[in-house]
């Protein structure tokens, strides 16, 4: 049993952690953007293949306690790196320190860097070489006052770089808040999934994935664990093979943009993700938007007036409101946005509120349960049901 850490964005760690138990991991304990299990090998694929709410892929080598500088190196230069790492290969060390006796971050990683590469030379008369950007096997390090723990990064590139974005919106959705934001609203594929505001598409991109089962990871090309020397490629085929995906769905997946060449970048990104059958775009006014069949789910993330400007925020969001009141009875909405006050201007009593956060900006996601005339009566009857 290995121990490993899967990273996150602050609190998404629920999330995480129940996708991480689904999947087999052992001893899921949650942590501050993150959750710790324990597993094997194959576990470690199968989180980084499968987990949608994951960031990254921490695999603990060595945890060890110094008390100078002596020993923390003489600690780094008996883990046995070469296990992992080809003499001629390239590697990396982050550092995060907390209360320790390293006055910078920088030292204890160059230090670690020199003991890891000062082992290769000493067995096998070369060393790995430097490269920042795509090393062979990073390294973090984690280093709270005397307390170190060495771990290699399994993912590489960050697990939200999915792999089916042809372009980028020019204020995007991050790809692992907007599987959250699925999951958090309890939707699980019973009913049609509408974006009136859909950008880029990830929303609807993502909703799909998950109705049609499809793996978080199966559009991606490369792992960190690729370039490792223990990779294990049957192992890996075996997990990628463990996907059930399903052929079809009995909905449908509903996305449109005022803006055409927001729509564009929609229709690329489904197209790259192959889900062109099921996700149906069209250039729409929000306002002159409606749901195909009710009840349907309302997903959306609309400007913030962050990285996308906006005339004049709080009528949109009035806007917004107004148009999910009158033309939306009976389903359920779901809205994501940093601007807290435009928030306000929906007009509509939160049903349920969630923080979150889109890439740095903190959002508030909010359920709205639609429904035509008295919200009185509603609740009353609401309460009968049950």
């Amino acid at each position: 049993m290995e121990y490993f850490v899967a990273k996150t964005f602050a609190g998404l760690e629920t999330e995480l952690l129940k996708e991480l138990h689904a999947l087999g991991a052992k001893n899921c304990e949650k942590l501050s953007r993150a959750v710790a299990f324990e597993g094997d090998m194959e576990m470690l694929y199968r989180a980084n293949y499968y987990c949608r709410t994951a960031l990254r892929i921490l695999w603990r080598q060595k945890r060890f306690t110094f008390k100078s500088n002596r020993q923390f190196y003489e600690q780094i230069f008996d883990f046995p790196a070469e296990e992992y790492l080809f003499p001629d290969g390239t590697l990396a060390v982050h550092a995060t320190i907390v209360d320790t006796i390293f006055s910078t971050p920088l030292y204890a990683s160059v230090l670690a860097k020199d003991a890891i590469c000062d082992r290769f030379r000493d067995r096998f008369e070369r060393r790995p070489s430097v490269d920042k950007e795509y090393p062979d096997v990073q390294f973090h390090l984690h280093i709270y006052k005397d307390e170190a723990q060495l771990f290699m990064d399994s993912s590489g590139e960050s697990l939200h770089k999915r792999g089916y974005k042809v372009r980028n919106h020019p204020a995007p959705l991050n790809e692992v808040v907007a599987a959250a934001m699925v999951m958090k609203s309890g939707w699980s594929g019973d009913c049609d999934f509408i974006d009136p505001m859909c950008g880029g598409a990830t929303l609807l991109v993502e909703a799909a994935m998950q109705a049609l089962n499809i793996p978080a990871g199966f559009y991606r090309r490369e792992y960190g664990f690729y370039q490792w020397k223990n990779f294990d490629r049957k192992l890996w085929k075996k997990v990628r093979d463990e996907a059930d995906i399903k052929d079809d769905v009995d909905i449908n997946f509903y996305g449109s943009d005022i803006d055409g060449r927001f729509l564009d970048i929609a229709r690329a990104n489904v197209q790259k993700a192959r889900l062109q059958d099921f996700i149906i775009l069209e250039r729409q006014d929000i306002r002159h938007s409606s749901p195909e069949n009710v009840p349907s789910v309302v997903m959306m993330n609309p400007p913030y007036g962050e990285r996308l400007s906006v005339d004049d925020i709080n009528t949109l969001y009035q806007e917004i409101g107004d148009t999910l009141k009158k033309r939306y009875a009976g389903c359920k909405a779901f809205i994501i946005s940093s601007d807290i006050d435009a928030l306000k201007h929906i007009g509509l009593k939160p049903a349920h509120k969630w923080p979150m956060l889109n890439g740095s900006l903190e959002c508030m996601f909010q359920e709205y349960e639609l429904f035509a005339g008295d919200r009185k009566q509603f609740v009353t009857s609401k309460m009968r049901k049950k």
